[in-house]
């Protein structure tokens, strides 16, 4: 689903059910504002013609007490009931998000984890996950607000019409102009987000280098950038929090201002006769009742921007060019490469400029050739993890379930494989080479040397079922003891599955198996 579509969606059925519920809390304010009303027209007997109703005569203090605690539990069951759905709308939103970060970054082309300005893009993306529900329900509290205005403005207009045109059109213009001015001293979140990406990229990196890298020079020096970018968090931060809190004490501080410069219009008002005194009591009470909504929405404005700029942050991460299928399927048993053309990036060097081969499916292949040859590279192509800039590749259809292992040794959770292999029942041949892998052993140890991760992954390769095992030098950590009785086992195994691989390998395979080999040299 489209980023827009998704919003739509969620978001209009959200308000099918918070509109009504805020018009009818905004109801029991009225009717709360009705009830302060009924109470002086009770103990003034000036303001008695106002309610010339033949039941309300009888009304004693008791009969109030008890028509007010029914208004007031209503108004609470009403306000609850829009606040759990803010609540269930704003976690629904940010669930649904999270799959579609989750679906975009999978369909993402591959290129564009070799970019460094990607990993920056999915971060601010999958903050923006975060910020955009928080956003919104802010957003869906002004509904509250407005319903009240709607509401209330006639009813202020009742009262005093005099001063409510004072507040409209005097000091809510200065109000709204002053927090224009509060506005302008905030920070983007996406200065946040952008500080915060670049922060979790460098301390992974400064994490993983620490496993394996012992000169302290180069390890100073990446702490020094991430010294520099908790300082760049921590001020950001703080400008963030301190726009926040500005904006509310800014508008609390014009609120009361605006409180006492009305006070002082009243009594000019009620000195020259334009007001009753019980009149404040009730204009008061209306703006009293109106005040914690509205105070709600003070911020509505810097929310909304940065809601702006989340929605672009996933924007950019919705446009991002997707993967696409390069295989050309053919009923042929072989795998045809036409004019291949590859590299990592647009500045990068070639990896191939015109590759073209025709390598048959009767016999497995060992690829051959320097370091920086390609051979990693056709193995990421062929299985599906890059995608070339040109030329064409025919596979069989076979070929969409192909099983990838990569040098760098990165497995998912050892137990997945253990449940796999407990779910299924495997022939002798198997089992024995589950044996040689000494895989029992290796599935129930908590840490792992590369050469034991090398013989899981070539035991899940195994489990997997695909018919097309890409493997990329698959033996270079296993000693050297192991490595022929491993060779033997995996290729009695595979033969009896039917898997065909192609393997990476500066090694020659035993003597025995040699000749029933096909070996691609790249140069």
């Amino acid at each position: 689903m489209h980023l827009k579509q998704l919003l739509k969606s969620v978001w209009l059925y959200g308000w099918v059910l918070i509109i009504p519920l805020a018009l009818l809390a905004s109801l029991t304010d009225l009717l709360l504002l009705g009830g302060v009303r009924l109470f002086l027209s009770m103990i003034l007997e000036s303001w008695n013609h106002l309610f010339d109703i033949a039941w309300l005569k009888n009304f004693d203090i008791w009969h109030w007490i008890t028509l007010m605690l029914v208004i007031i539990i209503l108004r609470y069951l009403f306000i609850t009931l829009r606040a759990r759905s803010e609540e269930r709308l704003s976690r629904k939103l940010e669930s649904h998000l999270r799959v579609w970060w989750l679906q975009t970054v999978k369909n993402l082309h591959p290129s564009l984890f070799h970019r460094p300005e990607t990993k920056g893009i999915l971060h601010s993306a999958n903050l923006s996950v975060s910020v955009m529900p928080r956003g919104c329900k802010v957003v869906t509290q002004s509904i509250q607000a407005v319903s009240q205005l709607l509401f209330f403005l006639p009813v202020l207009f009742l009262i005093s019409w005099q001063l409510t045109m004072i507040l409209l059109f005097i000091f809510t213009p200065i109000v709204l102009y002053l927090q224009k001015g509060f506005k302008k001293i905030s920070s983007n979140v996406n200065d946040f987000n952008q500080f915060s990406g670049d922060y979790d990229s460098n301390l992974w990196r400064w994490a993983a280098l620490r496993q394996c890298w012992n000169n302290q020079e180069e390890l100073s020096a990446y702490r020094t950038i991430l010294f520099k970018q908790i300082r760049n968090l921590r001020d950001t931060a703080m400008r963030m929090g301190v726009r926040d809190a500005s904006i509310t004490q800014n508008i609390e501080t014009l609120s009361i201002s605006v409180m006492c410069i009305v006070l002082a219009i009243c009594a000019v008002f009620i000195k020259t006769g334009i007001m009753e005194p019980f009149q404040i009591i009730l204009f008061c009470a209306a703006l009293f009742i109106c005040y914690k909504p509205l105070k709600e929405c003070s911020q509505l404005l810097s929310n909304i921007r940065d809601l702006k700029a989340t929605y672009f942050s996933l924007c950019n991460l919705e446009g991002m060019e997707r993967t696409r299928n390069f295989f050309k399927e053919q009923d042929e048993a072989s795998i045809k490469i036409e004019d291949m053309a590859f590299k990592y990036g647009d500045n990068e060097p070639w990896i191939f400029q015109s590759l073209s081969n025709t390598v048959r499916l009767n016999r497995p292949v060992i690829l051959q050739g320097p370091n920086g040859s390609g051979k990693t590279t056709l193995l990421r192509v062929l299985s599906g993890l890059e995608i070339p800039q040109g030329g064409n590749i025919f596979v069989p259809p076979k070929m969409k379930e192909s099983f990838y292992l990569s040098q760098r040794l990165f497995l998912p959770p050892v137990p997945w494989l253990k449940q796999k292999i407990a779910k299924k029942e495997w022939s002798s041949t198997i089992k024995n080479f589950f044996d040689v892998l000494e895989l029992d052993a290796l599935l129930e140890k908590k840490g792992h040397s590369n050469g034991e991760l090398q013989r899981i992954g070539l035991a899940w390769a195994v489990a997997s079922g695909a018919p097309f095992l890409f493997l990329d030098e698959p033996f270079a950590f296993i000693s050297q003891d192991l490595r022929e009785p491993v060779f033997k086992a995996f290729w009695n195994t595979t033969a009896e599955t039917g898997q065909w691989w192609m393997m990476a390998s500066h090694e020659k395979p035993p003597a025995a198996y040699q000749e029933q080999i096909v070996y691609w040299k790249l140069t």
